[in-house]
């Protein structure tokens, strides 16, 4: 079984490559070639640029795949120009890490059948992903192209690069105060091991070729359920406080590692077709996470989160 993982050095890539290793693939890397690889088992690394045609050719010439995972893609140009190059003889599935930030805005749990557009929360990203899923799944309609295109929510736990849960981490870690927005927000997380486990596990499911699947942890989480099960994983409590925004014409990002929106997905469809179900739940995650982070102590920040410390001074 020989896989290509495209990305290979940031959080999701680098966990499906190592999954992919343990679990036997013969596993080769794409990267800019930027960034080392910190585990054993690749075979190759490749190092190039996946938005120039010229490299693509320079590396994927003479290579043919049974499985390629994209993680790495965000337009329609990355997925065209790739899929252009691949070498399809022997390719079995091609699996896209898409998002769920492809969908309309909505309050409602959006199943993979609710309208994709521009969606003023995501911006670009969201959009740029659904051209890139609408090409993918006109190539399957065309030639029959093996995809299978996966939508997470927020994805967390080790290794992860984004100041997210590290966020809430660090705070309560240092006793400080963890500022949350107002409102009636809900959301859903996944858990990096699960996301690795179900795009894995696709690829041996015929079911799955040529459709598009909403994946996520099916709790309902609200910012104050986020907040008291980080406090349990690191096992101490620091004070909660909601903030006005619009009081204080305040934006969430500028304190807050999330959007203040809700953001929730059906994920039916994942389990009647017979693939993995994502299964930790957000506090079972977040323990986990918070091992690795004690061990690792990953150095992480937003810079666009630098009103943290100055709304706490607005709070009620």
């Amino acid at each position: 079984m020989k896989a290509l993982v495209m990305g290979g050095t940031e959080f999701v890539s680098s966990s499906m490559a190592k999954y992919l290793i343990s679990m036997g693939y013969v596993v080769d890397i794409f990267t800019r070639g930027m960034k080392p690889v910190n585990y054993s088992g690749v075979r190759r690394h490749l190092k190039g640029d996946r938005k120039s045609i010229e490299s693509l050719k320079e590396n994927l010439s003479g290579e043919a795949y049974d499985y390629v995972f994209d993680i790495s893609a965000y337009t329609k140009e990355d997925v065209e120009e790739f899929t252009e190059v691949l070498n399809k003889d022997n390719l079995k599935r091609y699996v896209f890490c898409s998002s769920g930030s492809v969908y309309k805005p909505t309050k409602e749990i959006a199943s993979e059948e609710f309208e994709r557009g521009e969606n003023e929360n995501w911006g670009d990203y969201g959009l740029d992903k659904k051209k890139a899923e609408d090409y993918l799944l006109n190539l399957y309609e065309k030639s029959k192209f093996p995809v299978t295109i996966f939508r997470p929510t927020y994805i967390y736990g080790e290794g992860n690069n984004l100041y997210r849960e590290g966020f809430f981490f660090d705070r309560i870690s240092s006793g400080e105060d963890i500022a949350i927005p107002e409102g009636d927000a809900a959301n859903q997380f996944v858990y990096i091991s699960d996301i690795v486990k179900c795009f894995e596990g696709a690829v041996h499911n015929d079911k799955a070729i040529g459709q598009a699947y909403n994946i996520t942890h099916p709790e309902i989480v609200s910012w104050e359920y986020l907040a008291q099960a980080a406090m349990e994983a690191v096992g101490t409590g620091v004070n909660v406080k909601r903030i006005k925004e619009t009081k204080y014409n305040i934006t969430t990002r500028e304190y807050f590692p999330f959007r203040n929106v809700t953001y929730l997905l059906d994920v039916k469809k994942l389990k009647e077709d017979g693939l993995c179900a994502p299964e930790i739940s957000l506090c079972d995650g977040l323990r986990k996470a918070y091992e690795w982070y004690s061990k690792a102590k990953p150095r992480l920040k937003d810079a666009r989160m630098d009103k943290v410390d100055f709304v706490l001074t607005l709070a009620d």
